[in-house]
């Protein structure tokens, strides 16, 4: 075994072994009402154009489709992976948002998981972004409020196959599709529950102390543009970004949603992580005592709570829907 891979299996172990599990011991809080002007920031026309469908792979438990949707004259096409299990009845939905630096990295073993075990799951393609100096700096929070609209005119079209649960609908996100997994959660009522990992927010300090590269490098560009400080270039991210999930956390329910936390990231401080966490009222959590993608070593082992919450969060709500559901019955379900 070569020093590199002894090092990595070591990583591993150590990242899988020093996890902590929070569970909360008070009262799950319950969302504030969305507001109208903050629904319709996020509102959009429907989207009637017939999409482009093909399978890329099947499996004797599920298929793989890719799907891409007319995003409109000025807009880019939605683009999205579509694991569809063999099922005779509807099922339950995870919508996956990925990583910044891939579209598959994690999340394409996180979905034939999801639909080897009779779920359907559908990777929605991030849009690609980097700050282009001959721009305001609005183009910043244009580019999170179109990623949140394509992820809803994603789950239009998954909602409109006979073989979704339109009432079990989770969604899940790892470091900047967490971020955008986050806003989503909060307005989106059609979805149940959700997996935030590795986000942090106010996404302005955020980018501000963020070590990540391509992060600094977009950062630069935009002081350099605009002749500004970092404090100036700071203060006016602030101004501008709405879809921020801290400024949205109040309009989640706190027991929908799973986080989990590195104690040492530097891509996306751990503060910040911290400081989303607080704003979401403390939800359950794995806090793993790694930076940013060594932490991503834990996830299998974080798997397993994934999986788990999906579950109970799912069956808690169909016995909650039953004819003459016993409030016992629902608890029973956790």
């Amino acid at each position: 075994m070569g020093r590199a891979l002894r090092v990595l299996v070591i990583a591993g172990l150590t990242v899988t072994t020093a996890c902590t599990s929070y569970y909360p011991n008070t009262a799950s809080r319950t969302a504030l009402p969305l507001p109208v002007e903050i629904s319709r920031y996020y509102s959009y026309r429907p989207n009637d154009t017939p999409p482009a469908v093909r399978i890329s792979e099947e499996q004797r438990s599920y298929t793989i489709k890719k799907v891409t949707l007319s995003g409109g004259p000025s807009c880019a096409p939605v683009k999205f992976t579509w694991y569809a299990p063999v099922a005779n009845e509807p099922s339950p939905l995870i919508l996956i948002s990925p990583i910044r630096g891939s579209d598959t990295l994690i999340v394409d073993g996180l979905a034939r998981d999801f639909a080897q075990r009779g779920y359907h799951a559908a990777i929605v393609k991030r849009l690609r972004f980097r700050y282009d100096p001959a721009k305001p700096i609005d183009q910043v929070e244009e580019t999170l409020r179109a990623s949140v609209i394509r992820h809803r005119q994603a789950l239009d079209w998954l909602l409109a196959q006979p073989t979704i649960d339109a009432t079990r609908i989770g969604t899940m996100g790892i470091s900047y599709g967490a971020i955008i997994n986050a806003a989503l959660a909060a307005v989106e009522p059609r979805i149940r529950v959700s997996v935030i990992d590795l986000a942090g927010g106010p996404l302005a300090g955020v980018m501000k102390t963020s070590e990540e590269r391509s992060i600094r490098r977009d950062w630069d560009r935009g002081c350099e543009s605009l002749d500004l400080s970092d404090r100036q270039f700071y203060r006016a991210l602030c101004e501008v970004v709405r879809t921020d999930p801290v400024k949205l956390a109040p309009y989640v329910d706190s027991d929908q949603v799973l986080m989990l936390i590195a104690r040492f990231d530097r891509s996306v401080p751990t503060p910040y992580q911290l400081k989303l966490w607080e704003a979401l009222g403390k939800p359950r959590a794995d806090f793993v005592f790694a930076g940013h993608y060594t932490s991503l070593l834990a996830l299998p082992a974080h798997r397993v709570t994934i999986l788990k919450f999906f579950q109970q969060n799912f069956q808690a709500h169909a016995l909650a829907h039953l004819p003459n559901a016993s409030p016992v019955l629902a608890l029973r379900a956790e």
